[in-house]
């Protein structure tokens, strides 16, 4: 082994404790890296070949009911590869031993299996066959929540009738990847489902022989999807066409689309923090061991050893660390990214989601932690190969101490002569308490940042659940009805309040720009429906004209005071010039909101009541269900006791495992921080320290010189800390919104308190280990022999 090299080796076992400490700052960073652009890879692939495989479509259309022979029609678009017409139709699942109905979208497939487009995947079982109205196809995780088997038997009632279903296959399918009802933000598998029934067996139970109500096509290469879009709409608007729209709207793509953007997000703004608080160790570290061998790098140069050698051998130091901090961030983001993609599993369904991370991103990994440490050494290396034997062999100069600012701030202050060393020593090196101060605020900025998304999704949630939804039940009917259904809700024993309202499809047009949304009504003196903004007050409708979300107003660029071009999509497809009331500032999806009187004007239909919102008596909660149950056009009964408690569910299953990661990658700043300050802190002022021994001063007095310089960077660094963690929080907050979710920025006290006291205790905890080391100083041999 060369000189130099062996140097090397003893000098990182010398300093094994910090060589630790940075390694576990570039591990986290490795880690973060590794973790979230594997999980995305593999999402990513997973997706892009079970989409390829079952041939997802690229765009999707509904209408009222249309001749089967309009496909061929649609297949002479120019740009359309394929074509496929289906049925769709939404029905009730009744188990015996439940209370709640549950929800079910059919569909049609054909039974021998030659489906072109969203082709089905089975898990086990077969087809439905030709001639066995009664079988069906049922989507995976629907039969796990409700325990399916092949062979079980359910109830439907479709069309009104009910009818026996037998499951004879449990599969998949790439347009129900995330499988969601109508009107809910989160999945449901116990009471929503998708099922796969025979096309004939479909078309006879809905009195729609030879007919779709559904349109998904893919198209050629190099199409215009706007042009084809266009195209569609115009054939399906005599048959009640309610607007074609591309794959990034459609709902199953566009939640797990939002997903992968916020693991890329999470890519972008992690790792730097922890990479550039690595890069500081470095120089720190690296700058002091330089300092403390200046007479060895003299010997060395004058042995011969070129300026390139020696850069080198200090290099060499900062890429050892590098290649242990990849390993260990390698080792460690594996395992992390394996438990999140477990997470995921729960909610979006693929045949097979395997985690694979590739070569590609362990070496992307290894190479910025190389940088990082490279970057790092770079000060220190140019030090060692400016130093010119003469000056390296010869005595540093001695520090220079003069009464300055911080002395007279002392005297004033009053501070006693240990606290006078304390702020001496602190102002004779700003830049490196600097870098301590920033490296510790850095570490409680990004717990803060990470802790204040539960107060943003607890924001949501309160804002959603319990002060914009106030009813109990909300009621959906097989298709609109009118007033009357009101009076008979309201006539059930425990029904304290019904209000109805109704969600129409429409598209809204401003200049050049043209969304497809949808417009909710409610009454003008509603009371469990409200409008709540960001700030928390509640916006009321406008007598006459739209209220839009602020979502919707910035994709059509529109404001207060402004008309918009509305067309109902599906009906009579009324077309209005309509004024823009009031913008409302909302977190969930984006639509636009009326008045009863406004959207009875737009549909034109006498049928105002598309669902029914409840408020009820909980003691009579079992006897309304039963009723509700019973009748023939109630489609589905939404609790929000239930879905509020399946977002909480999400909340901690998502929020808790990545706060986990994140309070020990805070935590492993601050240790390293506040481990290698302590460290070059004890080797600086040990003759001091234990020349003050020898002078009478007591270990404790003693160890408070290093403990209070730590402890007063570490005080500094709080302030700094709140409010860099105050920004980072609005820039992750707003790259993990999207159109689907919009996380409010809410932070708590608790979430400032519980960040600083995590970065308090692992700071105390690291340098009472290190002060340890003062109460066994060895005087004899550290006065004896000074560096």
């Amino acid at each position: 082994m060369r000189a130099l090299d062996l140097k090397l080796m003893r000098d990182l076992w010398r300093l094994r404790g910090q060589v630790l400490a940075i390694a576990l700052v570039l591990a986290a960073a490795t880690a973060t890296f590794v973790m979230s652009r594997g999980v995305h890879h593999s999402l990513t692939v997973t997706r892009d070949a079970y989409y390829a495989r079952n041939h997802f479509a690229d765009v999707f259309a509904g209408l009222t009911r249309a001749p089967r022979s309009v496909v061929s029609r649609i297949a002479e678009i120019p740009g359309v590869r394929r074509v496929e017409g289906t049925l769709q139709q939404y029905v009730t699942i009744d188990f015996p031993d439940r209370v709640v109905p549950v929800r079910a979208l059919l569909n049609s497939i054909d039974e021998k299996g030659r489906n072109q487009l969203n082709q089905l995947t089975l898990r086990r079982g077969r087809l439905p066959q030709a001639g066995a109205p009664g079988e069906a196809v049922v989507d995976e995780a629907f039969a796990e929540a409700n325990r399916l088997a092949i062979g079980s038997e359910i109830d439907a009632l479709i069309y009104g009738r009910k009818q026996r279903l037998r499951i004879v296959g449990i599969g998949l399918a790439p347009n129900y990847i995330y499988a969601i009802a109508p009107g809910d933000i989160i999945p449901d598998n116990s009471r929503f489902g998708v099922l796969w029934v025979g096309r004939r067996a479909l078309e006879a139970a809905t009195d729609r022989t030879e007919a779709i109500n559904t349109v998904s096509l893919t198209l050629e290469r190099g199409a215009s999807e706007p042009d084809v879009i266009r195209a569609v709409d115009a054939t399906l608007a005599p048959y009640g066409g309610t607007g074609a729209y591309g794959r990034k709207d459609h709902l199953s793509h566009a939640f797990l689309d939002n997903e992968l953007t916020q693991l890329s997000a999470m890519t972008r703004v992690i790792p730097p923090i922890f990479l550039l608080v690595a890069v500081f160790l470095v120089y720190i570290v690296l700058g002091r061991l330089i300092r403390t061998e200046r007479t060895q790098i003299g010997l060395i140069k004058a042995f011969g050893y070129s300026d390139w050698a020696i850069g080198g051998h200090y290099l060499k130091f900062a890429l050892v660390v590098a290649l242990l901090a990849a390993a260990l961030g390698a080792i460690a983001g594996i395992w992390m990214g394996g438990a999140m993609t477990r997470l995921y599993a729960q909610y979006y369904r693929f045949p097979l989601l395997y985690y694979r991370i590739s070569p590609s991103v362990i070496l992307s990994a290894a190479v910025l932690s190389f940088g990082a440490a490279g970057a790092g050494a770079i000060g220190g290396m140019r030090s060692a190969v400016r130093l010119t034997p003469a000056v390296a062999m010869s005595p540093p100069p001695p520090p220079s101490y003069r009464a300055g600012a911080i002395e007279k701030l002392g005297k004033a202050a009053r501070f006693s002569a240990i606290g006078n060393m304390i702020v001496r020593h602190i102002a004779r090196w700003p830049g490196r308490s600097a870098i301590t101060v920033l490296g510790v605020a850095l570490s409680g900025a990004l717990l803060f940042a990470t802790m204040q998304f539960i107060d943003s999704s607890r924001t949501m949630l309160d804002s959603f659940f319990f002060r914009a939804q106030r009813q109990d039940l909300t009621v959906t009917f097989t298709e609109p009805r009118n007033e009357d259904v009101l009076f008979q809700l309201s006539q059930l024993p425990g029904v304290l309040r019904v209000e109805p309202t109704r969600i129409v499809a429409v598209k809204i047009g401003h200049g050049s720009r043209v969304e497809c949304t949808a417009i909710e009504s409610a009454p003008l003196d509603s009371q469990l429906s409200l409008r709540i903004d960001r700030s928390g007050a509640a916006i009321a409708l406008p007598v006459s004209g739209l209220m839009l979300s602020r979502q919707l107003a910035d994709k059509l660029v529109v404001r207060a005071g402004d008309h918009v071009e509305v067309e109902m999509l599906g009906g009579r497809r009324s077309r209005l010039t309509m004024p823009v009331v009031s913008v409302v500032e909302e977190f969930i999806g984006e639509r636009a909101y009326a008045a009863e009187a406004t959207l009875e004007r737009i549909a034109r239909d006498a049928a105002p009541v598309g669902a029914a919102l409840i408020r009820i008596d909980p003691a009579y909660r079992y006897q309304i269900m039963t009723h509700l149950k019973d009748m023939p056009y109630v489609l589905g009964i939404t609790e929000k006791t239930a879905a509020l408690k399946k977002f909480e569910q999400m909340i901690d299953d998502n929020m808790l495992t990545m706060i986990t990661f994140y309070v020990a990658f805070a935590s492993a700043i601050a240790v390293g921080v506040v481990y290698n300050s302590a460290r070059i802190l004890y080797s600086e002022r040990a003759h001091e320290l234990a020349t003050l021994r020898v002078l009478g001063y007591f270990r404790s007095e003693v160890g408070m010189i290093l403990l209070g310089e730590l402890a007063l960077l570490v005080v500094i660094s709080v302030p700094f800390g709140c409010l860099i963690g105050y920004g980072m929080a609005q820039l992750m907050t707003a790259m993990f919104s999207s159109d689907l979710f919009r996380l409010p920025f809410a932070p708590s006290r608790a979430s400032y308190g519980w960040s600083v006291v995590i970065v308090l205790c692992a700071a105390m905890a690291t340098a009472l280990g290190v002060a340890r080391r003062v109460q066994h100083l060895d005087m004899v041999r550290v006065l004896k022999a000074r560096e």
